[in-house]
């Protein structure tokens, strides 16, 4: 959620391993689907995720997009519905000093969508109901390994 599709991984006994091209180039569903609405709501806030392909919704695609969603910054409305201004502050300062590249540059930008997430952005799937329509994106927080800080 944070970061890029490029840089996502995967956390198993303690182990980042990062996601193969061919991994995040599998179809995101079973049969081809070239377009997909992903509903999220978090809190106060209700964003909606657009993904498209014509040729055929791969993983990539939906990693893509949901990074584009949660990588805008926060309106002045958006603003105006934090709840605790020290924790998404906290996140803002963490994602920006871990972002690749400048942490400076990254911090000009302000508040992001992701920010309001606080750590909650473990990517824990997609859900959709047994009668179809949009697709509801799961997240959550990295679990706990013990013995791994």
């Amino acid at each position: 959620m944070a970061f890029p599709a490029d840089e996502i991984a995967y956390q198993e006994r303690g182990f980042r391993t990062r996601l193969s091209d061919a991994e995040l180039n599998k179809p995101a569903a079973n049969g081809t689907m070239t377009k997909m609405l992903i509903a999220f709501e978090h809190g106060p806030f209700s964003w909606e995720v657009d993904v498209k392909n014509a040729h055929g919704i791969r993983c990539r695609d939906v990693f893509e997009a949901i990074y584009k969603a949660f990588n805008e910054q926060l309106t002045l409305e958006e603003q105006r519905l934090v709840r605790d201004r020290r924790a998404v502050e906290d996140a803002f300062r963490l994602r920006c000093k871990l972002a690749p590249g400048l942490p400076e540059v990254e911090r000009s930008f302000g508040w992001k969508r992701v920010d309001v997430l606080l750590h909650r952005t473990v990517f824990r799937g997609l859900t959709q109901p047994k009668s179809g329509g949009d697709w509801v994106l799961n997240l959550g927080t990295l679990p706990h390994v013990p013995g791994v800080s």
